[in-house]
């Protein structure tokens, strides 16, 4: 494994808070995100993809990598090391609602002294001025001074104990726009907001991180006694009330960020790059396509995106009905076989 040009990395992603009928929940997309693990040395994903509440049940092959990582893996603009055990530090809102703080706290406690977890300091914060809405069927977040949370991730790492951040807010949502979520007719109100706040972090300090919500307790009322009837697909929610488990599960071997040219994962690695359908238009399909690798787009995956939009037609975009298919898709090509996978 340690000459790069043997490894055999694909990168999976599903985005969120866009509705997708595989990982538009927290945790359901883990199933094909392990399957596709199988057949590659590694496969890269976001934590969308496997975060699951208070769970993680991704493979030890998958890298957990936020969005904005993996934009800059796809520029070029870094490389990714082979997992290790990380040391996390962990940013957590100071709630006037103490028993959502102190869900967090045992959270720490439990997956530090029960899955063996590094996790070296806390730092508080006030609550941060965040608001969401909701426009043509999807979420928007806005963060008013992201000042504090800078502040104290750069504490920690400064500290020198820390090198992955668990970031975990309080995200007001509207109780109605959470039961429609729950019953599959609205994507997740949390993600974009999500994802603004860790892609902050990664942008400005170079480190893994990623969020997880703080749940308030009406809120946990909401999710863990009055939602039986909601989607199949939303159950770890319905089971979590500490969705900060995930996230330090996911960190505990995230690959770390390093300078281009230091990696040992690098884009000349990746075989292939897939996505649900009609998600082109970002940044790793476009560089994807530039460096000659082949974007499997995925039609069992639907989501709020009716159409692919405007792209240069590409003889790299390759279209498969199901996650099964883009194993075969792989397996059959020459280009992307792996030489420990048997096609049947």
């Amino acid at each position: 494994m340690k000459n790069s040009k043997k490894k055999f990395i694909v990168v999976s992603i599903i985005p969120t808070g866009i509705q997708c009928s595989i990982g538009g929940y927290i945790g359901d997309a883990t199933l094909v995100t392990n399957r596709l693990a199988s057949v590659c040395d590694y496969l890269i994903t976001n934590p969308n993809a496997v975060n699951g509440g208070a769970f993680n049940f991704k493979d030890k092959n998958v890298l957990y990598v936020e969005g904005y990582g993996i934009d800059q893996f796809f520029r070029k603009q870094i490389e990714l090391s082979l997992p290790r055990k990380n040391n996390i530090g962990v940013i957590l809102e100071r709630l006037t609602d103490t028993t959502a703080v102190n869900y967090a706290l045992k959270s720490i406690e439990a997956f530090q002294n029960v899955a063996g977890i590094n996790i070296k300091k806390i730092e508080f914060i006030k609550p941060l001025k965040k608001s969401i809405r909701l426009h043509n069927g999807q979420f928007c977040g806005e963060v008013e001074d992201i000042t504090s949370l800078l502040a104290a991730a750069e504490k920690l790492l400064k500290s020198g104990q820390v090198d992955a951040i668990a970031i975990s807010t309080h995200i007001q949502v509207d109780n109605k726009y959470i039961r429609q979520h729950q019953k599959g007719l609205l994507p997740n109100p949390y993600g974009l907001l999500e994802a603004l706040l860790s892609h902050s972090i990664t942008d400005a300090l170079g480190v893994p991180s990623a969020h997880a919500p703080i749940l308030t307790k009406k809120e946990m009322e909401l999710f863990l006694f009055h939602s039986f009837d909601s989607d199949p697909r939303s159950a770890l929610e319905n089971i979590s009330a500490a969705y900060l488990g995930s996230v330090l599960l996911g960190l505990d071997r995230a690959p770390q960020l390093t300078k281009y040219g230091e990696g040992e994962i690098k884009l000349e690695d990746v075989k292939a790059l897939i996505v649900p359908l009609n998600c082109l238009r970002s940044i790793p399909v476009a560089w994807a396509i530039k460096h000659k690798i082949s974007v499997i787009q995925v039609r069992e995956n639907k989501n709020i995106f009716k159409s692919a939009g405007y792209m240069k037609k590409s003889d790299r975009i390759i279209k498969v009905n199901t996650y099964d298919d883009a194993i075969r898709e792989m397996a059959r090509t020459p280009k992307f076989r792996h030489p420990l996978y048997k096609h049947e």
